[in-house]
């Protein structure tokens, strides 16, 4: 399980687990639904997202943790919201700091669901202090002047993208998991 996004680090990986958006075997019946943890997973059982609201409910639980406000913008697809990709920005504030949470989750064929989740902040330091800090054990890759992108091969489907935007550092926390 991956840790949680608040706290001292900067560059933290998001919480994305292997449980969270397992296949639904046929036949099975489904997991108890828990009840929203956040405004996220209210808004997204709102609208109507059933197959892949745990995985919404997971993800964004654990990355809530320790906001001191949270908002969300939304897009689905209103006449088949179970059935489509389902769009979220979050905004999250922690005290003097604040990021943003991207989440994308798709249902797929097999019941599970596909999910992406990006998390962007951004520190007060240069991104080498960053990287140094944060990254030990990373392989830096320059994708364009100004912009690296670090992997680890222990978590093969995870990026951090350091940003350089003087006097700061731009990270975006980058997870994919395929449904299975």
């Amino acid at each position: 399980m991956l840790a949680c996004l608040s706290g001292p680090s900067l560059a933290q990986p998001l919480p994305v687990s292997p449980g969270s958006a397992t296949a639904v075997n046929p036949g099975t019946p489904p997991p108890p639904v828990e009840a929203p943890a956040t405004v996220l997973a209210q808004a997204a059982q709102k609208v109507g997202v059933r197959r892949c609201y745990q995985a919404i409910n997971v993800v964004s639980s654990r990355t809530f943790l320790n906001t001191e406000r949270t908002d969300v913008v939304l897009d689905w697809d209103r006449q088949d919201p179970d059935s489509a990709p389902f769009f979220s920005l979050a905004g999250l504030e922690y005290g003097q700091n604040s990021a943003v949470l991207s989440l994308t989750t798709t249902p797929v064929p097999n019941g599970g669901c596909a999910i992406l989740a990006e998390r962007i902040s951004s520190a007060p330091m240069p991104c080498k202090d960053v990287a140094r800090s944060e990254l030990g054990g990373y392989h830096a890759n320059t994708l364009v002047k100004l912009v690296t992108v670090y992997t680890t091969p222990g978590r093969s489907r995870e990026t951090v993208t350091l940003i350089d935007a003087p006097p700061s550092c731009v990270i975006v926390r980058r997870q994919v998991q395929f449904g299975r």
